[in-house]
């Protein structure tokens, strides 16, 4: 996917965002999803602690 092509998705999915909270769920969605592509991608492992810290991030993005 071109930067181009990944600009146009993300912000297809935030004009469907109702809110700051949803905005910040897509945000760390991404993240994670692109951890996983680069580990596929370069077959490198990425430390369990890395995803640990993104579900945690959106634990508390939850709460507020």
């Amino acid at each position: 996917m071109t930067p181009k092509e990944k600009a146009l998705r993300l912000m297809g999915k935030f004009e469907d965002a109702l809110t700051l909270q949803d905005c910040a769920k897509i945000t760390v969605d991404e993240i994670v999803k692109e951890i996983q592509c680069n580990a596929f991608d370069f077959g490198a492992e990425v430390p369990v602690s890395v995803y640990t810290y993104w579900k945690n991030v959106k634990e508390e993005i939850k709460k507020l």
